[in-house]
């Protein structure tokens, strides 16, 4: 497998391609980053391409979100009728957005899950997600972002191996070691023989699903798209979600 690139890649014009297996991440890819992750609605072009998308090739949305967030968000835009299937909590949890979701983490990883949470200690300006049996710690408002990273880091090296944590861009997200969005892209592409994955995300563990799906991008069996800035295993790269809208759009334009 390939491993994760040093720096960033250059990248050309992303293909299209003619049978898609879409997999699309939603804060940074099809919603533009905010401050407060309960305004992260999507970008203006999306309520009205998603349908058209959805109707002509297979969508699922990936994504770090506990998919009760995300469809909130899908039900303020009028999106929840298409039913899209979705994985959630960076591969935790697998289900149909406005149809319900099942957990794919054990009982002794849940159960450790919770004793972090306990174990968090107060610290000025951190922001706990709640996310089911998951969470995340965002530090993006901590008056010094050195010294909180510092003890977020001790308090995260106890963790135990059941868990892996994520680092993210001011934020840090603990899960089940084993499961990932590489783990759950590859279950989803295995069922979808003679489909093309493509793959758009723009976060650390959207590189999970780029390493995962190396070999078929390398090939053009795959592809895969960075959105934004930072270092890649992705093929391509895509500025923003306006961006983004931009490519998907050639899809139904050209369907």
């Amino acid at each position: 497998m390939q491993k994760r690139s040093s720096e960033p890649k250059a990248s050309g014009r992303v293909p299209t391609a003619d049978a898609p297996l879409f997999f699309l991440d939603y804060d940074g890819t099809l919603a533009p980053i905010v401050d407060d992750p309960t305004e992260a609605h999507p970008h203006p072009d999306v309520p009205a391409l998603l349908p058209e998308l959805a109707a002509r090739h297979p969508v699922w949305i990936v994504t770090g979100r506990d998919l009760a967030d995300v469809e909130s968000f899908f039900e303020k835009a009028e999106l929840l009728d298409l039913r899209l299937p979705a994985i959630g909590l960076h591969g935790m949890k697998e289900g149909v957005l406005g149809a319900g979701a099942e957990s794919l983490a054990s009982e002794e990883a849940v159960q450790a899950l919770a004793r972090m949470r306990r174990a968090l200690p107060p610290l000025e300006g951190v922001e706990v997600e709640d996310k089911g049996h998951a969470f995340a710690v965002h530090y993006r408002a901590a008056p010094d972002v050195d010294e909180v990273l510092a003890q977020l880091r001790d308090w995260a090296s106890g963790m135990p191996p059941t868990l892996a944590a994520i680092w993210g861009k001011k934020v840090v997200e603990l899960r089940p070691q084993g499961l990932t969005k590489g783990t759950a892209v590859r279950r989803v592409v295995d069922e979808h023989p003679g489909r093309v994955p493509v793959y758009l995300g723009d976060d650390t563990t959207d590189e999970d699903a780029f390493e995962e799906l190396a070999d078929e991008a390398a090939d053009g069996r795959a592809v895969t798209v960075r959105v934004g800035g930072g270092a890649t295993a992705a093929r391509y790269r895509l500025e923003n979600p306006a961006a983004v809208a931009g490519y998907l759009r050639q899809y139904v334009e050209e369907a």
